[in-house]
């Protein structure tokens, strides 16, 4: 996806969707044992998949993701969304079809969404996957403007940020970001 635009302006055309897999490898056996479509993630095209940063190691019931849509289509990330990835569904989908179980957050036309970080929430138990923030950059090409956008995961994303912090200047869209605990720019575990 990402790795395939080129050019002026990427072809969305020729640019293959950009799916969430799941790889399962057995240790004893050195070998993979499944791999496949992640289970709800049916013709999401997303990129930069994470999870809670506790859960980095261990069984996470959610996937999030910068994301272009919910059809299979390649076209720029305008968005973000909530993959149910251990009580998901093997749904399978024509390329075209819509994933209605999705729960995303689309800003629309023009806007560009970048990867996404999860923090957890200060004082919140960590060992509760939503106890957490998503926040992410998005660009605004229409007015050159850009904001950080903040997402409670102890709610739906599809009701939308709960704060857009709009910045004194645009912020080119980018993919990589970090997130410091305080204000002397301070290594964190976010990065």
């Amino acid at each position: 996806f990402l790795g395939a635009w080129g050019g002026f302006a990427p072809l969305f055309s020729i640019i293959p969707p950009t799916l969430i897999w799941k790889l399962e490898i057995d240790p004893v056996e050195k070998k993979c044992v499944d791999l496949r479509v992640a289970p709800g993630a049916a013709n999401v095209c997303a990129e930069h998949p994470l999870v809670h940063p506790k859960f980095n190691t261990k069984r996470a019931k959610y996937v999030y993701a910068v994301a272009s849509n919910v059809i299979g289509d390649s076209t720029a990330p305008c968005g973000y969304c909530k993959i149910c990835v251990e009580d998901g569904n093997d749904l399978r989908l024509m390329q075209g079809q819509r994933n209605d179980s999705i729960d995303a957050w689309w800003f629309g036309t023009r806007y560009f969404a970048g990867e996404p970080l999860i923090v957890p929430k200060f004082g919140g138990d960590r060992n509760k996957e939503e106890e957490a923030y998503l926040i992410g950059m998005v660009q605004d090409c229409v007015k050159d403007r850009s904001a950080v956008a903040i997402f409670d995961l102890e709610r739906d994303l599809r009701q939308g940020p709960v704060a857009m912090m709009w910045l004194k200047s645009s912020v080119p869209h980018g993919l990589h970001g970090c997130f410091a605990q305080d204000d002397n720019g301070s290594s964190s575990v976010f990065c």
